[in-house]
């Protein structure tokens, strides 16, 4: 009774009505005025003699019993309605209880909502420069929109051309936030890259390193795929595998030396021999800071066993701990 009720005042309500406009209806016990654009049906006992009634109803569909209507599309032609509407009350409301459960009709909607809610993280993911979504230095992405430091774990070692392998779910907020099976590349998002070296980075950012601290927890250490020949000599190349560069504030600041300051410009901070500049347990010296400043801190940085071929064997754990990489934009 009540989907008839729906198809019938959902067409009578979808005729123009001046606010101030009654409608006549014939009814048995009442008259029925007609006064909002919305109408609520309460569980009611309402008659209709619809015999007379006609519709075009090319437009109504009929789902899983239920029965959903385009009420601009429902006719009536010459219609005779009697209504036993005492206890109709049509009032301001914008849900009708009488297609309450409209909703089951169009269970194809989740669908197409999941695929929108993966377009917007995909967007934000995407703003952020991060996979995970969330920036750990280099914070404020209007300040910095080309340029992210991203923490996280990985356990495919390496840090050059590294492709994504874990579907970019690492990340310190990732849902594969250890790295099992992630490379440095699965912690940036889609569109962005670890960033190559200093040049990537000062042309995403003019002031360099400058702003890495902002929205990270210190001590952090953000490589890039930079490395170098040896004795913080920046280059590039298949020799160039000695040693991690890149921004933060745990390392070896080897820029009092004017020859290597130049030549890795402008970054600032180095793993050292082995990531002893990273880690508290291989005798890195006090001019660098070093892990074993900040006690009960766990080493993250593992750079294998050769220490000419660092950048070619580094991994990290603990992924809210100590930074991770800095992502550039394509």
């Amino acid at each position: 009774m009540r989907k008839i009720l729906a198809l019938v005042c959902l067409a009578a309500c979808s005729q123009p009505v001046d606010d101030k406009m009654a409608v006549d209806a014939a009814s048995t016990d009442a008259d029925v005025v007609f006064e909002a654009k919305d109408v609520v049906l309460p569980d009611a006992d309402v008659v209709f003699d619809a015999k007379d009634v006609v519709l075009d109803a090319k437009d109504v569909v009929f789902a899983d019993a239920d029965v959903v209507l385009d009420a601009k599309d429902v006719v009536l032609a010459d219609a005779d309605v009697v209504f036993d509407a005492k206890d109709v009350n049509f009032a301001d409301a914008d849900v009708p209880d009488a297609v309450a459960d409209v909703p089951d009709s169009v269970a194809d909607v989740p669908d197409d909502a999941e695929a929108d809610i993966a377009a917007d993280v995909t967007v934000v993911n995407t703003k952020a420069g991060c996979s995970d979504g969330t920036r750990e230095g280099f914070g404020d992405a209007q300040i910095f929109p080309t340029i992210a430091a991203c923490g996280g774990a990985w356990d495919q070692p390496g840090i050059f051309n590294m492709p994504a392998q874990c579907n970019r779910a690492g990340g310190n907020d990732g849902v594969n936030a250890a790295g099992v099976g992630c490379t440095v590349s699965d912690l940036c998002a889609t569109g962005w890259h670890v960033c190559y070296g200093k040049d990537d980075v000062v042309f995403r950012n003019a002031d360099g390193c400058a702003g890495v601290m902002t929205g990270a927890t210190p001590p952090v250490f953000f490589t890039t795929q930079m490395s170098s020949t040896g004795s913080f000599m920046c280059a590039s190349g298949a020799n160039a595998t000695n040693d991690l560069f890149g921004c933060g504030n745990l390392g070896c600041d080897f820029t009092s030396n004017p020859t290597v300051k130049t030549m890795c410009a402008p970054l600032g901070l180095s793993s050292h021999d082995l990531c002893k500049g990273l880690r508290n347990d291989k005798g890195c010296g006090d001019w660098c800071n070093h892990l074993g400043k900040y006690p009960g801190a766990p080493n993250s940085w593992d750079c294998g066993s050769d220490g000419d071929k660092e950048a070619l064997n580094v991994v990290k754990s603990h992924p809210e701990q100590q930074g991770g990489v800095l992502c550039c934009l394509d």
